[in-house]
């Protein structure tokens, strides 16, 4: 889950770094515009709102693994299922292994550090998702040290965060 600014500057930067292209979570087809206007109204996504954009995503995934491409997603995989979802994008995927071609990143920040982020950032209009929403965003959040996920602080600089991918993933 890559999240405000610091996501903004990491998304630019890793990719440039890695040698690779960028998927965003946001804007990718007609499910997800639906779920964008229903958080800008400060609603939390259900379950039925979620899996048609994680399907969406999966299928950018694949298309990209299928080609040989190594990309990077932002977007929040909040919990194992939907983690699985973007996971079986690679065909060789065992459900369950938490290994094969889709790997994930958790940029951490205590819930207060967030909070500022979200806030600038809807102020100066780079955000959909009000700051209110943010709770149940991380009430979601699961995520089990089995699968492997590297968790990077995400107060850290963009370079260091870049860094600290680089030398764990790629």
């Amino acid at each position: 889950m890559l999240t405000t600014s610091t996501h903004n500057q990491t998304k630019s930067y890793l990719p440039f770094c890695l040698f690779c292209g960028y998927l965003s979570g946001t804007g990718n087809g007609n499910a997800h515009n639906s779920t964008t206007e229903k958080m800008q109204r400060g609603i939390p996504l259900s379950e039925e709102d979620r899996i048609p954009w994680l399907e969406t995503l999966q299928g950018a995934l694949r298309a990209n693994l299928a080609n040989g491409k190594t990309c990077i997603l932002g977007c929040s995989a909040l919990q194992r299922r939907y983690r699985e979802i973007l996971r079986s994008a690679d065909p060789e995927y065992e459900p369950g292994s938490y290994g094969g071609g889709v790997q994930f990143v958790l940029l951490d920040a205590k819930a207060d550090v967030l909070v500022a982020r979200l806030k600038r950032r809807a102020e100066e209009g780079k955000h959909f998702m009000p700051a209110t929403l943010l709770q149940s965003q991380l009430d979601l959040l699961d995520i089990d040290e089995s699968e492997g996920i590297l968790k990077v602080d995400a107060t850290l600089s963009p370079a260091a965060i870049v860094n600290a991918i680089r030398g764990s993933v790629f």
